[in-house]
């Protein structure tokens, strides 16, 4: 803040700028007609005093001490100086009232004007044509209320921009005084904490505007010790985090305290992916790894003699690598999905030739696992779509593969349904089942019903899914029931005109 300080003896020329010479002083107390008048008054009083008593004597003594036997003239002598007296004080005041009259209403004028400002009316001016000090008081006055008033305007800009910021900020703030006090929020504040009704009754006002003890603890705590604090907490299943730091004034005590709170929830979810995607992929990787390792060391060292166990050994070792392999195409193939990279050209398709060459290709897989594999919908008289036939095919692999592999018996269906719009295919299996709890979780990376992540899969194909459908503008959604098997269900949109054209 800047402080303006002004010259005790300096006075206002003319138009109302300062002035410290002694020339301006000089001539303000020479043209001072507060100070005329003054001396005017007194003369006149002076004057008509000593003719009061000039006249009270000559008429007592002739101009000589009264004599004794002249004494009994001396009451009506006195009573008449006397009289002579009040008409001189009358005479005085009358002229004395003439005189000041001039000057009290320019000081009137000044006081009202001091009056006015002191309760709040900066818009108030004074007299600046009265002659001398009082012009140049008046000027004064009238230009300390205009520096007043541009300095309120400032104020009130910068009062409103911070308002703005604050209100604007999406982190919630609380300032105290240091009696504990609420003196400021901002509207961030309610979308973290549910107000208290104003009619309940709490020990602590203050949990009216956030229910939580722990908090205000902290604030008093931090104005206590003047130390500002961190940490995490929970409110409206979110995660926030809170920062409390104390106010200081100019002589460096504790004035009170500002929280700032934050929501970290989507920081901490992405936290926590990334550990459970180091953690999943090392997993991953290790699996095979550690595989190959165990059968590569005794061929090594020539512990395995006989061919058909090293052609074994050998088998094994090609399909952890082919393993290998899929886990990192489908990883490079999930990272240009979410990239956005990966372009995706659409045409006008018919889905009978895709769903009876995946079905046919999966049908003898199904049998070697005691499935069957229904194809239960006539796609012949399904309706052309506006698609990816590679990108539908691959789905299909995708949800016809996991059903076979998490179905131990029963069987596999393939249905669609359609509608003006679109057309919804289902893979509907008779599997173990996904349970409630992580059916929001069943399009995550490395997702297994197993949670130990032993085979069945590297656990990326339905995010792969989730990614392609998303590409091309469609849906996929899952419903299960634990023990009873799995139906996945994804949209195709059918052709446009103009797409037809």
């Amino acid at each position: 803040m800047i402080e303006l300080r002004r010259n005790p003896e300096a006075s206002v020329n003319p138009r109302g700028e300062a002035s410290n010479s002694p020339a301006d002083r000089a001539k303000g107390k020479k043209g001072s007609v507060l100070i005329k008048r003054a001396v005017l008054l007194a003369a006149i009083a002076v004057f008509i005093a000593v003719a009061v008593g000039l006249s009270v004597f000559f008429v007592l003594g002739g101009g000589q001490p009264p004599a004794v036997e002249g004494q009994g003239k001396l009451v009506p002598a006195l009573l008449a100086g006397a009289a002579a007296l009040v008409v001189a004080l009358v005479a005085v005041w009358l002229l004395a009232e003439r005189i000041m009259r001039p000057v009290m209403a320019p000081v009137a004028t000044l006081r009202d004007a001091a009056v006015a400002m002191s309760e709040g009316d900066l818009e108030v001016r004074a007299d600046e044509n009265a002659y001398g000090e009082l012009g140049e008081l008046g000027k004064a006055v009238n230009n300390l209320s205009y520096q007043l008033s541009r300095n309120m305007y400032t104020l009130i800009v910068e009062r409103n921009r911070l308002r703005n910021m604050l209100n604007g900020l999406s982190e919630a703030i609380v300032a105290i005084d240091a009696e504990g006090r609420v003196t400021h929020t901002n509207p961030a504040l309610d979308r973290f904490f549910t107000r208290q009704k104003l009619a309940l009754h709490l020990p602590d006002p203050r949990m009216k505007l956030i229910p939580d003890k722990s908090i205000w603890e902290d604030f008093d705590a931090v104005i206590q010790s003047g130390e500002a604090m961190t940490r995490n907490l929970e409110a409206r299943d979110m995660i926030l985090r809170m920062t409390i730091t104390p106010i200081v004034d100019e002589i460096g005590a504790i004035a009170g305290a500002v929280g700032l709170f934050s929501d970290i929830t989507q920081m901490e979810r992405l936290e926590k992916t990334r550990r459970d995607y180091v953690s999943n992929v090392s997993h991953e990787l290790r699996t095979p790894l550690t595989a190959m390792r165990a059968l590569i060391e005794p061929l090594k060292e020539g512990m395995v003699t006989e061919e058909a166990d090293r052609q074994r050994y050998y088998d094994i070792i090609l399909r952890e690598i082919m393993r290998l392999s899929r886990l990192i195409n489908d990883q490079l193939e999930l990272s240009r999905l979410q990239s956005g990279t990966l372009s995706i050209q659409k045409s006008v398709m018919a889905l009978d030739d895709v769903v009876y060459d995946v079905c046919d290709r999966y049908a003898t897989i199904a049998a070697e696992h005691g499935l069957e594999l229904k194809v239960e919908t006539d796609f012949t008289q399904c309706p052309q779509v506006y698609a990816n036939a590679d990108r539908v095919e691959q789905m299909l692999i995708i949800l016809v593969d996991n059903a076979i592999k998490y179905t131990e018996q029963g069987s596999v269906a393939v249905r669609a349904d359609w509608d003006d719009e679109r057309v919804v295919i289902h893979v509907k299996d008779t599997g173990i089942g996904i349970e409630e709890n992580d059916l929001p979780y069943v399009f995550d990376r490395f997702y297994k019903v197993d949670k130990a992540h032993s085979g069945k899969g590297s656990g990326l194909g339905l995010s792969i899914a989730k990614e392609l459908l998303k590409r091309m503008d469609e849906e996929i959604w899952v419903t299960s029931e634990k023990g009873e098997g799995t139906e996945f269900s994804f949209t195709v949109h059918r052709p446009k005109k103009e797409s037809v054209e």
